[in-house]
């Protein structure tokens, strides 16, 4: 249950003529598929074939975004600005997925597990999305005064736009911690689908 910053691609001399109100942003949901006939045989699927997280760990679940800043700073009287600038995000959310079908109690534990995945998941995204809509605001919003080449507009652009990520990289962070702490949602989560006996 972790979120993944995969790429950051394009700069302000890429080109994006059309209009804009928010974020371009697009969200879609792949799973993996785990097999077991105890919750102690799924979990330790998810161990083994979630996405990765860092060199070595694996995620049981994991919000993945691409974006990308859209527009081309122009220089127009002496003032520079972001021309079609503005924000995309796209969203890939994770989740493991049982082969077949599971029935009775096991059933009931994997679907109580499986929202709650949905439910952090989210989180992120929202997150994620808040983030997106802030960039997406001061990207097409900026103006500055400076020379032909907007070279001073453009580090000045890069500065906030690296703030508002930084914090949105904050905001993500202590999220996890309060979820993964001992005890925290996500340890419930576990022990509710693994059982007493597995």
């Amino acid at each position: 249950m972790k979120l993944v910053c995969l790429m950051l691609t394009g700069t302000l001399a890429a080109l994006s003529s059309a209009a804009h109100a928010l974020p371009k942003v697009s969200e879609k949901v792949v799973y993996y598929e785990i097999a077991g006939q105890t919750g102690r045989d799924l979990y330790a699927e998810m161990g083994r074939k979630g996405p990765r997280h860092g060199f070595m760990a694996k995620a049981i679940a994991q919000t993945q975004f691409k974006h990308q800043v859209l527009g081309k700073m122009v220089n127009e009287g002496g003032t520079c600005r972001s021309k079609g600038g503005g924000f995309a995000l796209q969203i890939t959310y994770v989740y493991p997925k049982p082969k077949s079908r599971l029935s009775g109690e096991l059933g009931r534990r994997w679907q109580a597990f499986q929202s709650d995945n949905f439910r952090h998941e989210k989180v992120h995204g929202r997150i994620a999305k808040q983030m997106a809509t802030k960039l997406d605001r001061a990207i097409s919003r900026f103006s500055m005064k400076d020379g032909p080449s907007c070279s001073r507009a453009m580090a000045a652009l890069k500065q906030e736009t690296s703030r508002i990520m930084a914090r949105s990289i904050v905001e993500q962070k202590a999220f996890d911690e309060r979820e993964h702490r001992q005890g925290g949602a996500v340890e419930r989560s576990v022990v509710s689908l693994v059982g007493k006996g597995g």
